[in-house]
């Protein structure tokens, strides 16, 4: 009962973080950010990876899962990858932003995909981090997880300098995603293994 409706204010909270309206109400860029309180960064962070996060969690629940395991199985080469993989986004981004606006579509709307798909990402990473650290001390509870990933990503907005807390902020989502990626990259690709042969 309380999984279905987090996740359904999960769902609410990622749809106004995303929808056109918030993006033509007022257009979110680094300066709000950077003007913003410690204490509103760190709301904002904690509601926005509940909210991408619970929507994850519901639908792919087993990848959280398989994640975990992918993260502990080697976990220092997850954070490489996962940083390579945020790079990866950010440099396709970038290079999406800049192909876009140069064609004239609204910038709004590619920051809010863009902002939509990295915010997904941290939402992802920082739900796998969290469920981690409730295995570390106990029974794995993804739920619980996705609360204490919630807690994580706030802490470094009202603990660390802004920039200590972006770098903090996109290294731990990115342990979060690294297992997986790892496993991506190095999962075997030969014609034959498509085939099943």
């Amino acid at each position: 009962m309380i999984a279905r409706h987090t996740t359904r204010l999960a769902a609410a909270l990622a749809g106004l973080a995303v929808g056109p309206g918030a993006a033509a109400a007022r257009p979110i860029g680094p300066s709000v950010v950077v003007d913003a309180p410690g204490r509103v960064r760190a709301a904002a962070s904690f509601l926005l990876v509940v909210a991408f996060g619970g929507v994850l969690l519901y639908q792919y629940d087993s990848v959280v899962d398989r994640s975990v395991e992918a993260f502990l199985e080697r976990p220092l080469a997850a954070a490489v990858y996962g940083v390579l993989a945020y790079a990866l986004v950010g440099f396709l981004g970038t290079y999406a932003y800049s192909q876009m606006a140069r064609i004239g579509v609204d910038v709004a709307t590619v920051s809010a995909v863009v902002g939509g798909v990295v915010l997904a990402l941290a939402g992802f990473g920082f739900v796998v981090v969290g469920t981690t650290v409730t295995d570390v001390f106990g029974a794995r509870r993804p739920w619980t997880g996705l609360v204490v990933g919630g807690a994580l990503s706030a802490a470094g907005w009202l603990l660390l300098p802004l920039l200590a807390a972006v770098v903090a902020w996109t290294v731990l989502a990115a342990v979060g995603i690294g297992g997986p990626a790892r496993k991506w990259v190095h999962a075997d690709r030969s014609i034959e293994s498509e085939l099943g042969s």
